[in-house]
């Protein structure tokens, strides 16, 4: 038994040892992998000082990096050393928006005029009666009795004179509970100086007793008039998207079912929620993501909307849908629909296409997207979405990019299943982009042409991972994950093997294919097996007319579309090398076997 054990390990270690395969670095040290990206540092919410209840949606936007939360309706502004700049709530109108809103509706200032009158009057009543009550109080003494008027008709004066500025209706209200609580704990200390001067009653002492003081019950807040609602526009409601540019700031605030646009000085400056299009006669609008262009022009995905990227012009007018994710029916639906009349086919199950979870802008404004592998179609994932709507995604890699192209289906609970769930999509530069995989908490990296270049991330509880990814955005060099359920931001620095191949990618755009290949190589030395390298090294020889050695760099690279180009170069280059000797050969075997002919001809006679 021993004997054949032995045997069978003899016979098996070839392929244990072609299995196991290792990188190894320049010294010789074993390579496990070559990542692009290292974890580099994180902040949460208690670094920032502010609670981040649900974070949803993170921009970057020149020195700063914005941060929405759903769940602590806010904004949450950081600078680049990673501490808290702003912390937004409360979004105040600008002069603007306000005299616009006043404008389209004119009965509205004299509704606010009444109710800020009517605000006015109830604080003097509750002045009147917090005055009264002291007054009453017989063991204070006078000067106590003065000093306590004196308190509450000062601070009378400061709430008349904020309400009689022109402010919002919450902002009144606010201060109708401010005064009420302030004049109650006036009362309160009154009270207490009135019990530490009382004397205990004799028991004995047969005489009346004048009637205790009692402390007045606070004054009804004056209701809001319901035309007043249309100026209560400052606070978010579960907001999910986030987009900040030039232009100004925009806020997909699902709650209140709008956009928000705001300055840069966190002021309103418009509100969208009408939006003029059938598909929002029968369905609210609920808008969940947002990008902009360089002119402002809005690209918003909402909830239940499957017709494609709303497309909203400047003034918050619909324009069209663009980019349509589409739909692919198997020949066999295909040859069932043929035949079928149309109402056996509206009864049949409607083939939806598949809503996106995210979009971002480029510079020269087309759209990067993401969406949700669906059962029809899963090798659109990622688009890149040009101004005609048309997908212009280059796919040239060894694998479409969609994030996992292999997994697992079907198993059991303990393993994660099912293709990669896209939520996110970063631009860095040089065509570089990271798609976010909020399934398995992993980070994928593609370059212009569809290459896979790394993958990075991984789900956990410690500092450098995170458990559910739903944004990511590059700040300068580094990448940024936010993480919903952890409340933290993790930030990915590249490392010396993704410096070097953003670097190759670098002179490769600029025409600079030299120093693109010395780089390559030096990548090389890190990962002997990275395709990409020589894929690049190819491409140099290519254009210097090597075609021979490019044919085996890509080979090496496994790169059929560049080797067919560098085949076909190299085939031309044999032909009109040889050309004379191949011309002189189509002219000779026919001449030579005319000539045969003629000479068996004559001995045959």
């Amino acid at each position: 038994m021993k004997l054949f054990t032995y045997i069978a390990l003899l016979f098996t270690l070839p392929i244990n040892f072609s299995i196991i395969r290792y990188n190894y670095s320049y010294f010789g040290d074993v390579i496990h992998s070559a990542p692009g990206l290292s974890y580099a540092q994180t902040f949460s919410e208690r670094t920032l000082g502010t609670p981040l209840v649900s974070p949803e949606d993170l921009v970057v936007y020149e020195d700063f990096i914005y941060i929405i939360s759903s769940g602590s309706n806010k904004l949450v502004v950081v600078n680049d050393n990673f501490n808290l700049e702003h912390s937004v709530t409360h979004f105040p109108l600008s002069d603007a928006y306000r005299d616009r809103l006043f404008e389209t509706t004119p009965l509205l200032q004299e509704t606010l005029v009444d109710y800020r009158i009517a605000t006015i009057i109830a604080i003097n009543e509750a002045r009147a009666n917090a005055i009264a009550t002291i007054q009453a109080l017989p063991f204070l003494e006078t000067e106590q009795r003065a000093a306590f008027n004196t308190d509450i008709e000062q601070l009378n004066n400061t709430f008349i004179a904020t309400i009689q500025n022109n402010m919002l209706p919450s902002d009144i209200r606010a201060i109708q509970q401010q005064a009420n609580t302030t004049y109650s704990t006036i009362l309160d200390q009154a009270f207490d100086l009135n019990e530490e001067q009382t004397v205990e009653p004799d028991p004995e002492d047969e005489t009346e007793t004048e009637d205790p003081v009692v402390k007045p019950a606070p004054v009804a807040l004056v209701t809001q008039p319901e035309s007043l609602a249309v100026l209560e526009h400052r606070r978010l409601n579960a907001p999910m998207g986030l987009d900040v540019k030039n232009t100004g700031i925009y806020i997909a605030d699902t709650g209140n079912r709008r956009i928000l646009k705001a300055n840069h000085n966190f002021e309103i400056v418009d509100v969208f929620s009408q939006i003029n299009d059938i598909t929002f006669d029968n369905l609210e609008f609920a808008p969940l993501k947002i990008t902009t262009d360089t002119t402002g022009r809005m690209y918003v995905i909402a909830r239940d909307v499957f017709e494609g990227i709303i497309e909203l012009d400047t003034d918050g007018s619909f324009n069209r849908y663009t980019g349509v994710n589409p739909i692919r029916l198997s020949p066999v639906d295909i040859f069932n629909r043929f035949w079928m009349t149309d109402a056996q086919i509206d009864r049949l199950p409607k083939f939806l296409p598949t809503s996106y979870t995210n979009v971002t802008m480029s510079p020269e404004n087309f759209i990067y997207a993401t969406s949700l592998a669906s059962s029809n179609n899963s090798d659109n994932m990622i688009q890149l979405i040009n101004p005609k709507g048309i997908d212009v995604l280059v796919r040239n890699g060894y694998h479409t990019p969609k994030g996992d192209i292999q997994f697992i289906e079907g198993m059991n609970n303990f393993v994660i299943q099912g293709p990669s769930r896209l939520v996110d999509i970063a631009l860095y530069r040089d065509g570089i982009y990271t798609v976010l995989d909020s399934r398995r908490s992993r980070l994928f990296t593609y370059d212009s042409e569809g290459n896979l270049l790394y993958i990075n991330g991984e789900a956990g509880q410690q500092l450098d991972k995170f458990s559910n990814g739903v944004a990511l955005g590059y700040f300068g060099d580094n990448l940024l994950v936010l993480d919903r359920e952890l409340r933290t931001v993790i930030v990915y620095e590249h490392t010396e093997f993704g410096q070097k191949v953003n670097q190759a990618i670098y002179h490769h755009e600029r025409g600079e294919f030299e120093l693109a290949a010395m780089l390559w190589e030096e990548v090389l030395v890190l990962n002997t097996n990275y395709e990409v390298a020589y894929s690049g090294i190819g491409k140099f020889h290519l254009r210097n007319g090597d075609y021979q050695k490019a044919m085996e760099y890509f080979q090496y690279g496994y790169d059929k579309y560049y080797y067919s180009r560098a085949y076909k170069s190299y085939r031309n280059e044999i032909i009109k090398d040889n050309f004379g000797y191949i011309f002189l050969a189509i002219l000779a075997i026919p001449a030579i076997t005319i000539t045969l002919k003629q000479i068996k001809k004559r001995k045959d006679r």
